[in-house]
């Protein structure tokens, strides 16, 4: 063997890594063929042996016929035992037969295993490897145990988790002279050299081979090297090569003796040339294996088409693998159509197997080659949708179940087609949104439980429930299908009981439900686990991690968390989709809204990807709640207006109306939200169609209320509403959150004008809100909570909610909210003080020095003196007594007419907008009144003119005021214009 240079570096990260596995190690080497991948991980195996370690090895079969989950059965049956490889066999009892928990047994034995003894596990050619053996691999490696894992494999790691990649490359020119003259090749000229480099592309494994021929064979070059060893050996040799490489990279004698039909010692006796030459390596005698896969295809290339497939003819009744005998009879199909019909069955029991031992995907796509092979079955179509719906591709599940109902159905087949129906439906409910597509598959249901005999009850009781659980979303009632749902229990049936549970779930997707969800959704769990379906058992998950979002409850992260580790080990798809869905909540919630808007647009193409209906209403929820939250909303109103009308939304749903009656509201676009709010109040609130949505629906209801000030719909969400006061608005399967339920219940009392009840809520949604972790909504309520606390006059508190709501706002990224909320906050926050002979007026962060005036006196008193009507003669003369004169107007009237004034100014704040205006206008009438009437100090006015000249003079001095301060700085005017008012009495009104 040549001695082993130029990958120093390599071998030390290697060593490192099996001197720290107490930590759990994984480490890949990637590389093209011929690298080195494995002549590497073979020399730090020696050392690795030579320090202590147990090292233990697997090669993936890169030909195909490999059984289930292969290479991991001999090695675990070498470290733990032949009762834990047997753990990978649906036989086992032990466990749950469900995939997740056989993989979780085996990584519990295999840590005891390695626990006192530091072991090294080497894979070799992981990229050869079926699905279900990347799976246990990816399951192992995410374990941690304490051991070293080393996989080569060509491309960069599938695994997603390694610690540590070794990226293998050619040897450039100087490394592969170096190695020349390592392995004594020394008296090569530099241009021969270059040459040699060139044509062997710097692999070592070339270079191995052409040491291996001898310096003087080096002028041939590498196209020539491993024909010149064939040309090395007997005819007879290279034939036994070349029929042998059919069965694969290692050979057992006694298979290739029979494949030639000879006896076992003349084989053995006849490889020797072949061995001499380097092609390949012995191993007693048991079998023999290539030295290299090139090698192996080399010996392929020498046989003709009609030889090859004469060989794996043979082959398949030689092997004794499943898998094996199933993969020799694929390739040897076009032989015949007697060998077509035979590789169907072939395939067909080797997938069965498969399916026994957790091997889904590999079952999948051997019944897919054997459907190429004729015109299937519709036995064999169903056993195709089984195993694709088992590996999780839903999409694809449905429309091959779709087939094997067509088949059925020619075959005059009505228990088939009734599995075929059923299989069409998917696993959630209302998965086809086209109505017509949607009636199609529901007709074919509908037939297929008409076709039943009565005998078959299991089946007919699962169409049943199928059918009451799909009317669900038409209108139908859930209790029909909780009265199937305890039919089946009395089956006895757990893949039935399963399927029913999964399904009555999903047709219990509204907030009146979400407890009794959360019980169907343990139950589902167990059940599934106990039936050894797999999908089922992470479907329950799946549930129960939306059923604790929808309660708000702390557990909900770690259910997520599981969710994620058993949906992204088993690589379904489709609830991988739906933890990225949930992903882009948790991300609105926590205020990151521009990376929200990120992962909410991969999120669309992952959700198209994988098949599912709603993946484009689940974007368009993520972005118009994101946006709302922002404070563009109105920018989606057109966008909103056409998820609203998408015939792909399912029937019924109107929350996606409701959100445009909303956003029309905000934008100022009255006449289209109060059209969209009659469209949905027609028949009355309550006779909106119970939904996933309903709850969310109903605040963007009340959102729409509050800007149209339309009290009467606002107490009718709000009852609506009240009995989830505690549940958080979250819509569907958790894709969204819009915060506690409490806030859109303060924002309809406020409504319809009763403070006390809306103040109490709004106090309990900013506490929910922080509690979920809803920073953006925790903000919101804080504001709201303001606007009400301002009605009420408690202006110090409402400012110190403001001013901490427009903070938060402006660190998520809500500037546009922030601002609004802002100018809010400035209007309450105009000061006026001396400076020496100046005067410092505006708002923290933005005040202006003026010069000292008469209308910056008047407005020092206002300002002093917020919300209180002050008279213009009071302004004047600085509240000193005017002369005695005959009153306009008698005691009992003046006092008439101060009473309702004061009665007035402490109704506006508590007044919807429109009411407030017609009192504002009262109260300047009657201002007007008592300043006509009225001298210094409140006595009555004397027929001179002295209030009238006062309003005069105070008006205009206030306006220079204002001018001075417009030029010095325009916003702090503005907040003046809007806040100061001028007349017989003057006021600052820093809530108008």
């Amino acid at each position: 063997m040549d001695r082993f240079v130029g990958r120093t570096t390599e071998l030390r990260r290697l060593e490192y890594a099996w001197r720290s596995a107490a930590r759990g190690r994984l480490v890949t080497v990637t590389g093209p063929a011929g690298v080195g991948k494995t002549r590497l991980c073979e020399e730090a195996s020696d050392r690795a042996r030579a320090a202590g370690l147990r090292v233990l090895w697997g090669r993936c079969w890169s030909d195909g016929g490999a059984p289930a989950l292969w290479p991991w059965q001999p090695m675990l049956a070498e470290l733990c035992g032949p009762e834990t490889a047997q753990l990978l066999s649906s036989e086992a009892e032990t466990v749950h037969p469900a995939r997740f928990s056989r993989f979780q047994a085996v990584a519990d034995r295999l840590a005891r295993a390695v626990a006192e003894t530091p072991t090294m596990l080497v894979i070799d050619d992981l990229h050869a490897a079926d699905p279900g053996a990347l799976l246990l691999t990816r399951f192992i490696a995410r374990a941690r145990l304490p051991l070293t894992m080393v996989i080569t494999q060509r491309t960069p790691s599938p695994l997603g988790e390694a610690s540590d990649e070794i990226a293998l490359r050619p040897f450039d020119p100087a490394e592969t002279r170096d190695y020349l003259a390592t392995n004594g090749i020394e008296r090569l000229e530099a241009p021969l050299t270059d040459t040699i480099h060139r044509l062997t592309d710097g692999s070592p494994l070339f270079l191995r081979r052409l040491v291996a021929l001898g310096e003087a064979d080096f002028v041939g070059g590498l196209r020539e090297a491993i024909d010149q060893s064939f040309a090395r050996i007997a005819p007879e040799t290279a034939r036994l090569l070349a029929i042998g490489a059919t069965l694969g990279d290692s050979v057992s004698w006694a298979e290739a003796a029979a494949l030639l039909n000879m006896p076992a010692a003349r084989v053995i006796d006849t490889m020797d040339g072949a061995v001499q030459a380097g092609l390949v390596t012995a191993n007693g005698t048991e079998s023999f294996a290539y030295s290299h896969d090139l090698v192996r295809r080399a010996a392929l290339a020498r046989l003709t088409a009609a030889e090859l497939l004469d060989a794996h003819a043979r082959a398949v009744d030689i092997v004794g693998h499943s898998a094996r005998k199933a993969h020799h009879a694929v390739n040897a199909a076009p032989r015949s159509p007697e060998d077509a019909r035979r590789a169907i069955e072939v395939c067909r029991a080797a997938a069965a197997k498969m399916v026994r031992r957790f091997s889904y995907e590999q079952a999948a796509s051997l019944l897919a080659q054997a459907v190429s092979f004729g015109e299937p079955s519709a036995e064999l179509m169903l056993e195709w949708s089984d195993a694709v719906l088992a590996s999780g591709r839903l999409a694809e599940a449905r429309v091959l179940y779709d087939q094997a109902a067509d088949a059925a159905w020619d075959e005059q087949d009505p228990l088939r087609y009734a599995r075929a129906a059923l299989g069409m439906g998917g696993i959630w409910l209302n998965e086809r949104r086209d109505q017509v597509e949607r009636h199609r598959i529901l007709g074919k249901q509908r037939k297929a439980l008409a076709w039943l005999p009565e005998s078959e009850a299991a089946l007919r009781l699962r169409l049943e429930l199928r059918l009451a659980a799909e009317q669900v979303y038409g209108g139908g009632p859930v209790a029909d299908v909780l009265k199937t749902l305890e039919e089946i229990r009395l089956l006895g049936d757990h893949g039935a009981l399963a399927e029913a549970l999964s399904l009555s779930h999903h047709a219990m997707l509204t907030p009146e439900y979400v407890r009794e969800r959360l019980a169907i959704a343990r139950e589902l769990i167990s059940v599934a686990a106990a039936a050894g379906i797999d999908i089922l058992a992470l479907q329950g998950l799946c549930w129960q991690t939306v059923d604790l979002f929808h309660l708000g409850d702390p557990r909900a992260d770690r259910s997520l968390a599981e969710l994620r580790v058993r949906a992204d080990l088993m690589e379904s798809h489709s609830v991988r989709f739906i933890v990225a869905e949930i992903d882009v909540m948790l991300l609105i919630r926590a205020g990151r809204l521009a990376e929200a808007e990120e992962q909410a647009a991969r999120c669309l193409a992952m959700g198209e990807e994988v098949g599912d209906a709603d993946a484009a209403a689940y974007y368009g929820g993520h972005l118009l709640a994101i946006r709302w939250l922002q404070g563009r909303g109105a920018d989606l109103l057109d966008f909103a207006v056409e998820v609203a009308n998408s015939p792909l939304l399912a029937e019924g749903e109107f929350a996606f109306r409701a959100m445009v009656a909303n956003l029309a509201a905000e934008a100022g676009r009255h006449e289209l939200a109060r059209s969209t709010l009659a469209q949905l109040a027609a028949a009355g609130l309550d006779a909106l169609p119970q939904s996933s949505t309903w709850l969310s629906g109903l605040l963007a209801i009340v959102e729409a209320t509050v800007s149209l000030g339309d009290a009467q719909l606002a107490r009718e969400a709000y009852e609506l509403m009240l009995p989830f006061a505690e549940l958080p608005t979250t819509p569907s399967l958790a894709i969204v959150c819009f915060g506690s339920t409490e806030r859109g219940l303060g924002l309809a009392a406020a409504t319809f004008g009763d403070l006390d009840r809306a103040e109490a809520h709004l106090r309990r949604a900013v506490a929910a809100n922080l509690r979920l972790g809803h920073l953006p909504m925790a903000a919101c309520s804080k504001a709201n909570l303001a606007t009400v606390l301002r009605r009420r006059g408690e202006h110090r508190a409402a400012e110190e909610l403001l001013d901490s709501a427009v903070n938060d706002a402006n660190a998520m990224g809500m500037e546009a909210r922030a601002r609004a909320w802002a100018a809010d906050l400035v209007s309450r926050h105009i000061t006026l003080r001396r400076r020496e002979n100046r005067w410092l007026v505006g708002f923290p962060g933005r005040e202006v020095l003026v010069e000292d005036l008469i209308g910056m006196r008047h407005l020092a008193q206002l300002l002093a003196h917020p919300d209180v009507p002050i008279p213009a003669v009071s302004l004047a003369h600085g509240g000193a007594e005017a002369m005695s004169e005959q009153s306009i107007l008698d005691d009992q009237a003046r006092a008439a007419y101060t009473a309702r004034a004061r009665e007035i100014a402490h109704l506006i704040p508590e007044s919807s907008p429109a009411r407030a205006e017609e009192l504002r206008r009262e109260l300047d009438a009657l201002a007007a009144e008592l300043g006509a009437t009225t001298g210094l100090g409140g006595r009555g006015r004397t027929f001179a003119g002295p209030a009238e000249r006062a309003r005069t003079s105070v008006r205009k001095a206030i306006k220079r005021a204002i001018d001075v301060v417009r030029a010095a700085d325009p916003a702090v005017a503005a907040v003046l214009d809007s806040t100061i008012s001028t007349g017989y009495q003057c006021v600052y009104t820093p809530d108008r």
